[in-house]
């Protein structure tokens, strides 16, 4: 490209023409995945929902489980549960 002031202007209208008509075929598809993700996000935020509400309590659960394996230095098992394990 020649650094002349008007070929420089005649390459950017071209440029622009480019651009505006591959924008033009890509705008249809990208609204097309736009809607299609925020179906899927309302649906994400309905599971988590109910994920939430199922797993309620569960943090405490952990938490006592973890301070029991820590304070039975992790031998959690009854010996003859060991046992039956390795046969």
């Amino acid at each position: 490209m020649e650094f002349v002031p008007e070929k420089m202007r005649t390459r950017f209208r071209e440029l622009g023409e480019q651009r505006a008509d591959i924008l033009g075929k890509s705008a249809p598809l990208r609204e097309k995945r736009d809607e299609i993700v925020a179906k899927a996000r309302e649906q994400e935020l309905s599971l988590n929902k109910e994920i939430l509400d199922i797993e309620n309590g569960l943090f405490d659960i952990d938490t006592e489980r973890a301070m029991i394996s820590r304070a039975l230095a992790g031998k959690t098992q009854e010996a003859d549960e060991v046992a039956d394990e390795a046969e």
